[in-house]
């Protein structure tokens, strides 16, 4: 059992981000597929859970809070991983390579 108590507090933060993307689910009105709920949630989770630490320490912010900190990042790491996808899908990448490096117009 000491192994499972362990696991719980290395991953507390992405336990939070598990709850915290599972409540902004309902929130989402782009998410009609289980692929995409399941890729917003995971991904939520994983910005909670390398996030939490780095944001409470530039924040200042005490042990106490971590839990809802993580919560937080869960509930908005999806949905800001869903803009930039968004953005970068939207993007003319090639528009902007010939811009940058000179395509010229033909």
């Amino acid at each position: 059992m000491e192994w499972f108590h362990k696991l719980i507090t290395e991953f507390q933060w992405a336990v939070a981000g598990l709850f915290g993307s599972l409540v902004a689910v309902p929130f989402q009105r782009d998410l009609k597929t289980k692929q995409a709920i399941i890729t917003f949630v995971l991904s939520g989770v994983a910005i909670a859970h390398f996030m939490t630490q780095p944001v409470c320490y530039y924040l200042s912010i005490e042990q106490g809070s971590v839990g809802g900190i993580g919560f937080l990042l869960g509930a908005f790491g999806g949905a800001t991983i869903a803009a930039v996808m968004k953005a970068i899908e939207g993007a003319d990448i090639w528009a902007l390579i010939k811009a940058r490096f000179g395509g010229g117009s033909q």
